[in-house]
Order: structure tokens, then sequence, then C-alpha cells
């Protein structure tokens, strides 16, 4: 799926929507909003089965090195902050 470029097109602009909540300031969007945003995404991204987690985790982590700083460290971060990992992971 991540050879997809549909799905590769639609990852990394989620991914680059979740890195603006996270990291815009608070003159630019209010923090409250930021917060539910994120708080939402996580909700339904923890939910998926446990087998999507991962391939959504690996195709997160796939993508990682095409994004710049500080959007990078963001998806870097990603699949733990919006739990896609099993706790053992």
């Amino acid at each position: 799926m991540a050879d997809d470029p549909v799905f590769t097109a639609v990852l990394d602009s989620l991914l680059e929507c979740l890195a603006f909540f996270e990291l815009c300031d608070d003159e630019t969007l209010h923090p409250d909003i930021a917060v539910r945003q994120l708080d939402d995404a996580a909700a339904r991204l923890s939910g998926l089965e446990p087998d999507h987690r991962a391939r959504l985790a690996a195709a997160i982590a796939a993508r990682a090195e095409s994004f710049q700083p500080p959007y990078r460290q963001f998806v870097e971060d990603a699949p733990e902050a919006f739990g896609l990992l099993d706790e053992d992971d």
C-alpha cells in the first residue's frame, strides 16, 4: 500500500495537517482547536485493528525522511504519539 501514489499523497497530506496543528503558534490557531484535532486523530488512528496500526506505523516511518524539519521530527514521533505502536514496540 505504501507504494500506491494515492495512499502516499493522502498520508503525506494527513501528516502535514497534523504537524501543522501541533507546531503552529497560538496566534495562528487557537490551542484548544489544535488539541481537539490532534486528540480526534489519535482516537481514530489508535482505534484501528492492530495489523492496520502496524501497517500505518510502518508507512509513516518510511515517509519521515521526505519531510523537512521540524515536521520530520513530528512524523518520526507520530506512530507512538497517535497510539499506533503496541506497548512492547
